[in-house]
């Protein structure tokens, strides 16, 4: 059984959806989703999808009976929950019914402290399993299943785009606001919705970018765009394991990123920036050199990424677990 409490679908969510998914083509897979949740349907036919009935509030004991009805009824071998609120939801059972049960904590945040008591823990990245101070966890990194590109041609004009939920934690307006003195012609897509739209929107009209720097909204082809632009960019302040990393290792021809968990795991330092203009003016005037080496990283990391992988651990882990 796969329990997240989160209605949104952004990275996390996609991560999830997608590990149902893969894990369901050998095992029997429930998905447990709550009460108006934007992605009961992107999973595959093979997985049992629940929506729970009850108000999502974690104080509402309506749903804590309708989970533990569920887990009587369905006798799951292991609850896997995914991020915070879903495991305190669940941990609150679990010192009921005691079931075997496992939790993946996606950012490093102390606050979460709810993964330092649960029964086993993973991380996605090696800074949030240090986060953890649990002595029975792991560390499973995301993966995706690739989609073919088939022949994409690159913008005439260096592109660079930049791929998440728009929050300040992204650090959207910050790129905004480093691009707009480049002293060469260029677009920048930002892909995702969210919050900070409009105000993103105000800062793209203040510095006169309407034509440079694009909005795009969420989209299905970020793939696409991601092999069509020439630079990826993650300018985020905090991650615990960027998805789009992953999906650049697939997609893009080069990607660079502030310094936070997940990118400066895998990235070299040339790949590391504190001042985001700075290392694009670098990167576009040795375009080339960046290129080559950033391949080198996705002929490392393509085959280590993969949904299968990601499921082979989690297999592991839940047989250990469960005793089998």
């Amino acid at each position: 059984m796969q329990f997240m409490a989160s209605p949104k679908f952004v990275g996390a969510e996609r991560s999830f959806v997608e590990l149902c998914n893969e894990l369901a083509k050998s095992d029997e897979v429930i998905a447990v989703v709550v009460k108006g949740c934007e992605y009961k349907d992107r999973f595959s036919k093979d997985v049992k999808v629940i929506e729970l009935r009850s108000n999502p509030s974690r104080y509402n004991p309506l749903l804590y009976f309708e989970i533990a009805n569920i887990i009587r009824q369905l006798q799951p071998d292991v609850v896997h929950t995914h991020s915070a609120k879903a495991t305190q939801i669940l941990y609150v059972l679990w010192k009921f019914m005691r079931f075997a049960f496992i939790a993946t904590k996606r950012n490093s945040s102390l606050k979460a402290t709810i993964f330092n008591k649960v029964p086993f823990a993973i991380g996605v990245s090696k800074e949030v399993v240090a986060s953890i101070a649990n002595p029975s966890k792991a560390l499973v990194y995301n993966g995706i299943e690739p989609k073919p590109l088939g022949d994409v041609a690159k913008e005439d004009i260096f592109t660079m785009v930049a791929i998440g939920i728009l929050q300040p934690r992204k650090g959207f307006a910050e790129l905004i606001e480093a691009v707009k003195d480049l002293p060469f012609d260029f677009r920048v897509w930002i892909v995702g919705e969210g919050e900070q739209r409009g105000e993103l929107q105000d800062f793209i009209e203040k510095f006169n970018l309407e034509k440079k720097v694009l909005l795009l909204g969420q989209r299905e082809d970020t793939h696409l765009l991601q092999a069509r632009a020439h630079l990826q960019i993650i300018n985020s302040k905090r991650e615990g394991f960027s998805r789009v990393l992953i999906e650049g290792f697939f997609y893009s021809d080069v990607v660079i990123s502030t310094k936070v968990a997940g990118s400066i795991e895998m990235l070299p330092d040339i790949f590391l920036f504190d001042d985001p203009k700075e290392k694009i003016q670098e990167v576009s005037a040795n375009y080339d050199f960046y290129k080559e080496q950033f391949g080198v990283l996705k002929k490392q990391y393509q085959k280590r990424f993969t949904l299968a992988n990601v499921a082979r651990e989690y297999r592991k882990i839940y047989k250990r677990v469960a005793g089998v």
